[in-house]
């Protein structure tokens, strides 16, 4: 039995880069969209592209193919760090050029601050972090320059980053529409949490983490970190799910082996669900196929 206490299955840029550097990181068309420069871009590691927005670069991964279609966003957001704070660190856990290949869409990973890396507390009414604010500006920027579609967009964010994209989906889930959510539950007063609309979620966690407990804990500088019991019961409500829910056989979905078992809830509005890995780990070596079709499948759904 796992010992947890779930009730029920649940770089910052101070001015903006100058016209001249930007250009396309590997001198192509005229065409192609403008792209900050390679020595920018090499903060995210060798043969990065990058791209700005609000004074600040983010990373961005496209897919190989070319489409004339209007590609769906993921914002994908790191963790803290040193251990897991850089975007490159994500792309490296989570393999987001192999998903956006398969699945067609534009990433982006933004660039965190130190610490925690995001203003990511849960905002009452109608404030915004600095950091929604910069997620919303980088859709724009995807949009206008592109060929991005701003009526498919949605975040995945791990450890503190997952915190990120919760308060995203609390505050503006018109924009933002579902969160893929790996080892870190929403942080801050979950009344805060009152979206306009119904939100698609689907949230990732091993049963022994230690560095980010299920059970939820509140850290040395004061934040809440919610328990997944209490940040799912929000979203339940948000989503207008019944109590009952539906286990999904287990799968292996960890390299070493271990076994994932999925819950969804029943008669909500939107996706509303969890896969909980009977692992220790914090960040644990996740099959990319599987964990890429959970990506897609919650997607997908909310679109």
């Amino acid at each position: 039995m796992w010992n947890i206490t779930i009730s029920s299955p649940v770089f910052t840029l101070t001015t903006l880069l100058s016209a001249s550097i930007l250009s396309a990181c590997s001198g192509g068309s005229s065409s192609e969209p403008p792209i900050v420069s390679k020595d920018k871009c090499a903060i995210f590691g060798v043969g990065a592209k990058c791209d700005i927005a609000t004074g600040r670069l983010f990373q961005l991964i496209s897919p190989v193919a070319a489409s004339a279609e209007p590609r769906p966003v993921l914002l994908a957001f790191h963790g803290s760090p040193p251990s897991y704070g850089t975007p490159e660190k994500l792309n490296q856990f989570l393999a987001l050029q192999q998903f956006a290949d398969q699945y067609g869409y534009l990433i982006a990973l933004p660039q965190g601050g130190d610490d925690w890396a995001w203003s990511s507390e849960l905002q009452p009414g109608a404030t915004k972090s600095v950091d929604t604010q910069y997620a919303q500006d980088i859709v724009d920027r995807l949009v206008s320059a592109h060929n991005a579609d701003a009526s498919k967009v949605a975040t995945i964010g791990f450890s503190a980053g997952a915190m990120m994209s919760y308060q995203l989906i609390c505050q503006i889930p018109e924009q933002v529409k579902a969160a893929f959510t790996i080892s870190g539950q929403a942080v801050g007063e979950l009344a805060a949490c009152q979206p306009a609309l119904p939100v698609a979620l689907h949230h990732l966690h091993g049963t022994g983490d230690t560095e980010m407990p299920i059970n939820g804990r509140v850290t040395i500088s004061g934040k809440k970190i919610n328990s997944l019991t209490d940040t799912l019961a929000r979203f339940r409500q948000i989503n207008g799910c019944a109590s009952t829910y539906e286990e999904i056989e287990p799968i292996q979905l960890q390299t070493a082996g271990n076994l994932a078992t999925r819950f969804e809830y029943q008669g909500c509005l939107k996706v509303t669900g969890y896969t909980l890995v009977e692992t220790t780990e914090h960040q644990p070596d996740y099959i990319k196929t599987e964990l890429h079709t959970l990506m897609h499948t919650l997607f997908d759904s909310a679109f």
